[in-house]
C-alpha cells in the first residue's frame, strides 16, 4: 500500500511538473507576473498616472513627462536631441508634433509610430488583461539572457503585431523584450532592459528602460510617479497649429446684428441673426454658416484656414446667392485682423476683379466686429459695405 500511495505521488507530481511545461504555464507565469507588479486588484484601481524624469536621446539627456488614463488615453512631452516632441491619442486619433519632419503643426500617427505609442502607453505590461484585449501568449520555455535565466513568452496582440518578452524565473518581473519599433516613422527592430524596479504606493514598476534599435538608443529614467491624477482632457487631443490658436476668438455661439450702408452713407440695421463658428473636429480649419436677409435671404459659408509657406491666413467665403466663392488672404495688423483679395486672382488678363476685404477688429472676450469694404480706386480709398457685430451668447 505504501508503495501505491507513494508511487501515486510521484506519477500526480511528475503530471503537474509537465503541465507547468507544456500547458499550464502561460497562465500560471502571467499570473504571478502581474503579482510581482503588485496584483490584479491593485492595478484595476489605477485610472490614470503621471510619470516624469529624464530621457537621453542622440548622447542628450533632457526631462519628459508621461501621463496615462484609463481606457485609452495617453500623452508625451520629451526631447529627441534638440528638437522637443509632443504626441498623444484621445481614444481616437494617435498623434505627433515632432519638428524632425519639418511640419509646424501636429500631424496624425503612422502604423508605425503607432505600434510604438501602444507599446509605451501600456500601465503596467501588455500581459495585463491581455486575454480580455485579444491578445495571445505562447510559452516557448526556459531561457538565457545575459547569463540571466528567464521565461520566454511569444505575445501577439490583436492587430497580429508579435513581442518576444523575457520574464526573470527568479522573480517574474521583465527583464528584456525584443519587438518591432519605429525610427522617425520607419519600422526597425527593438530590444528593451527593464531594471532598477521599485514601489509606487502597493504596485511596482521599472524605473530605468534602456532601448536599442537601428544605430541609437534610448534611456528613460522615471523620477516620479503620481497615481490616479485629474488630467485635462484637452492634453490627449491633436492641438491646433499655433496660427490657428490665434483664432480662438472666432469660436463659439453667437448673436450677430447685421447693419449694411444705404444709399444715402448711413450705417443701417437690417438683420439680427446667430451663428456657430467651429474648428472643424481634430483639423486646423475654422468655419461658419452664417444666414441673415439683406432684401432676400442670404446664406454664406466662411472657411478659415493658414497657409504655412506664405505665412498667411486664407478666407474663403461662399455666397449662395450666386453660387460663387471668393478667396481673401491677409494677417493680423496691430489688434485686427485684415484679409483681402488684392493679390488673388483667377480671372483672364485684362479682367479686373473689385477690391474687397473683410476686417476683424474690436476682440475681446465677449465678442468682435467684423467689417466688408471695398475700393473702386486701386485700394487708395476704402468704404465699410457691411457691419456683422458679433456678441456671445451666455451659455
Amino acid at each position: 500500500m505504501k508503495r501505491s500511495s507513494k508511487l501515486l505521488f510521484t506519477l500526480a507530481a511528475l503530471f503537474l511538473a509537465s503541465a507547468f511545461v507544456y500547458g499550464q504555464p502561460v497562465d500560471e507565469i502571467i499570473s504571478r507576473h502581474i503579482k510581482a507588479h503588485g496584483g490584479m486588484k491593485v492595478w484595476n484601481k489605477v485610472e490614470s498616472m503621471k510619470i516624469t524624469g529624464e530621457f537621453t536621446s542622440f548622447s542628450e539627456r533632457k526631462p519628459f513627462v508621461q501621463i496615462k488614463a484609463r481606457p485609452d488615453k495617453y500623452f508625451a512631452d520629451f526631447s529627441l536631441g534638440q528638437h522637443k516632441v509632443t504626441e498623444g491619442y484621445d481614444g481616437k486619433i494617435y498623434w505627433t508634433n515632432n519638428p524632425w519632419f519639418e511640419l509646424p503643426f501636429a500631424r496624425k500617427m503612422n502604423s508605425n509610430e503607432i505600434m510604438v505609442m501602444q507599446q509605451n502607453a501600456e500601465f503596467c505590461t501588455p500581459f495585463f488583461n491581455y486575454k480580455e484585449r485579444g491578445f495571445q501568449v505562447k510559452y516557448e520555455g526556459k531561457d538565457k539572457v545575459e547569463g540571466i535565466e528567464v521565461f520566454k513568452l511569444l505575445l501577439t496582440r490583436e492587430n497580429g503585431l508579435t513581442e518576444t518578452w523575457y520574464l526573470r524565473t527568479d522573480n517574474y518581473l521583465e527583464y528584456m523584450n525584443k519587438s518591432g519599433w519605429g525610427d522617425f516613422a520607419t519600422p526597425v527592430d527593438q530590444e528593451a532592459v527593464y531594471e532598477d524596479f521599485r514601489k509606487v504606493g502597493e504596485i511596482t514598476i521599472p524605473f530605468y528602460i534602456e532601448r536599442i534599435f537601428d544605430t541609437r538608443n534610448t534611456v528613460t529614467e522615471i523620477e516620479t510617479v503620481e497615481l490616479n491624477i485629474t488630467p485635462e482632457p484637452s492634453v490627449f487631443e491633436i492641438p491646433l497649429s499655433a496660427p490657428l490658436q490665434k483664432l480662438k476668438f472666432l469660436a463659439g455661439n453667437w448673436n450677430v446684428v447685421v447693419d449694411v450702408m444705404n444709399r444715402s452713407g448711413a450705417m443701417v440695421k437690417i438683420d439680427s441673426t446667430s451663428s456657430i463658428i467651429h474648428f472643424l473636429k481634430d483639423k486646423n480649419v475654422l468655419q461658419e454658416t452664417i444666414s441673415y436677409t439683406r432684401y432676400f435671404p442670404v446664406e454664406k459659408i466662411l472657411t478659415w484656414t493658414y497657409n504655412n509657406d506664405l505665412r498667411n491666413y486664407r478666407l474663403s467665403v461662399f455666397n449662395d446667392i450666386y453660387s460663387n466663392t471668393e478667396l481673401f488672404q491677409g494677417n493680423f495688423a496691430n489688434d485686427s485682423l485684415v484679409m483681402g483679395n488684392a493679390d488673388i486672382s483667377f480671372g483672364k488678363e485684362g479682367i479686373t476683379t473689385p477690391l474687397s476685404k473683410y476686417i476683424f477688429s474690436k476682440i475681446s472676450d465677449n465678442g468682435f466686429l467684423l467689417e466688408t469694404a471695398a475700393s473702386r480706386d486701386g485700394g487708395t480709398t476704402w468704404r465699410v459695405q457691411q457691419r456683422f457685430t458679433y456678441t456671445r451668447k451666455k451659455e
